[in-house]
């Protein structure tokens, strides 16, 4: 019965997967349905049930994020579990005033997570605003000058982009600070191979 409700989810029905977690008692998944719903009073509702969890706890937060409240710090790792997924969440369903607010409380996130700069510019490249993940990339690396994962994201938007020398240049860092990072390995001889057929 989880199973198929999780298939629903997936596929966006979110409807169909909602009366599903609500027959087996499962508030924090019912929240999230609802929520994508855009039914904020009942995905509250459902969250406040179990408000002690890590997710329906990051739900009550989030419910204040969309609405460009800041006043209660998640933790951690709630943020590291979550902060990527919902931006996600929010593109993918075209939730974009939800998901421009969410990331204007990025300042705020950076206290619990100083990570979220990069959590938040994996998403925007993942749904392909690129430009916008460049900028989070760049954030992202003020704070962690040699975390070699943000040089690589930062390397594919510029790619993507078609900044090649940039992409190139940014490469080359991510492979000075790891040198045998295989997926920046792989990147590398990508780009190479696109400024040679130039």
């Amino acid at each position: 019965m989880i199973t198929k409700a999780k298939e629903y989810f997936y596929k966006k029905d979110y409807k169909s997967a909602l009366n599903i977690f609500k027959q087996n008692n499962l508030s924090y998944e019912s929240g999230l349905c609802y929520l994508l719903l855009k039914d904020e009073k009942n995905a509250r509702k459902f969250w406040q049930k179990d408000k002690n969890s890590l997710g329906s706890n990051w739900g009550l937060i989030v419910l204040d994020l969309i609405n460009l409240r800041t006043q209660k710090l998640p933790s951690f790792f709630q943020t590291r579990a979550f902060l990527e997924v919902y931006l996600n969440l929010f593109l993918e369903n075209e939730l974009i005033e939800w998901s421009q607010n969410f990331v204007s409380c990025c300042e705020f996130l950076v206290q619990a997570n100083p990570e979220s700069y990069k959590f938040i510019a994996r998403a925007l490249f993942a749904n392909g605003y690129f430009s916008l993940a460049i900028t989070f990339c760049k954030k992202s690396l003020q704070v962690f000058y040699s975390d070699p994962e943000a040089f690589l994201i930062l390397s594919q938007c510029q790619f993507l982009i078609n900044d090649l020398k940039e992409s190139l240049d940014s490469i080359n860092k991510t492979l000075d600070i790891a040198p045998d990072y295989y997926p920046a390995m792989v990147f590398r001889k990508v780009i190479v191979d696109r400024i040679e057929k130039k």
